[in-house]
């Protein structure tokens, strides 16, 4: 079985592509689903009551995500304790879960966590950053400062490019993209022998 995590820039498809692959038959996972249930583990919630104290929680015990935000948004070493809390936890779900031949997992900041270890390959999204713009513009509603607070906390395209094992373009219709998912697959297939 091979583990293939599908990462990319903010805005660069990595949804569609995982949309398109779950579409043809494939397993696909979202490591963000995976850390919202982490997040509301018991386990997390200890470790935010311990750190933070009650406020850390809502009425119904459930994480105060606006508490969580402002502290993590706020001070760097919030963000990294959370995130030592949420990685390690996400990343042993992914590897217990068992497919027959390949499965896909949708990794949204992969390289910034030091995730890529955990799969056999890497699938990196990317569009020209004017598309990347007009992307988020249009579907998400941000300005362009933004944008740009938020990819200050991400690897640039260009490392990110360097470092994959498969490199997908996005910059044109479904249709192309499409074509362009097939031929990456097709490095899956078994070769005969003849």
């Amino acid at each position: 079985m091979k583990r293939i995590a599908i990462t990319g820039s903010m805005g660069s498809g990595k949804s569609t592509v995982s949309q398109i692959l779950s579409q043809w038959g494939y397993p696909v996972f979202d490591a963000d689903k995976i850390a919202k249930e982490v997040l509301e583990s018991d386990q997390t919630k200890n470790h935010l009551l311990e750190r933070y104290g009650i406020d850390v929680l809502n009425i119904d015990q459930s994480v105060n995500k606006s508490f969580l935000a402002s502290r993590i948004f706020n001070h760097l070493e919030d963000k990294q304790h959370l995130e030592a809390i949420i990685h390690p936890q996400v990343y042993a779900k992914i590897l217990s879960i068992e497919c027959d031949h390949l499965m896909f997992v949708e990794v949204p900041l992969l390289y910034e966590s030091q995730g890529e270890r955990y799969f056999d390959e890497v699938w990196v999204i990317v569009s020209e950053e004017a598309i990347l713009r007009e992307r988020l513009k249009k579907n998400r509603g941000y300005t362009d400062a933004m944008i740009d607070e938020r990819w200050i906390h991400q690897m640039p395209q260009a490392e990110k490019i360097k470092r994959a094992d498969v490199v997908l373009v996005n910059d044109d219709d479904l249709e192309t993209l499409e074509t362009s998912i097939k031929k990456a697959l097709k490095r899956y297939e078994p070769t005969s022998t003849g």
